[in-house]
């Protein structure tokens, strides 16, 4: 008896000093890529309850082409993956991940620019 109420004790106070707002570990990614290569890019994410993420153009429109998952880390750790198998020219410019839960937002951003020679 007193084993368990040890754990729902525990239990307790990581979900109460841990929910809010999430918050990233960037604010700002920069992503240099060449022309027919790939990019893989991901953040951590700290929130309660579970967030709700989109990555979406500097104009608002959601890229198909862009692969995305979510793995969980721990408890209230969240990475959010991103890939895309080939850059052509359309696809440099900025990002938005918007990332959100019932406490509240954060956004990042994403800059896609050619890679340097």
């Amino acid at each position: 008896m007193y084993f368990f109420n040890f754990q729902k004790t525990i239990f307790t106070f990581q979900h109460a000093t841990s929910s809010g707002k999430p918050t990233s570990d960037i604010n700002n990614i920069t992503v240099g890529v060449s022309e027919d290569t790939g990019f893989v890019f991901s953040t951590i994410v700290i929130a309660y309850p579970k967030p709700y993420y989109v990555l979406l153009s500097e104009d608002g429109k959601r890229k198909n082409d862009i692969l995305y998952n979510m793995t969980e880390n721990a408890v209230n750790n969240f990475t959010i993956h991103f890939t895309k198998t080939t850059v052509e020219q359309d696809d440099y410019g900025t990002f938005v991940v918007y990332i959100n839960n019932t406490f509240g937002k954060t956004s990042i951003y994403v800059k896609v620019i050619p890679q340097s020679k």
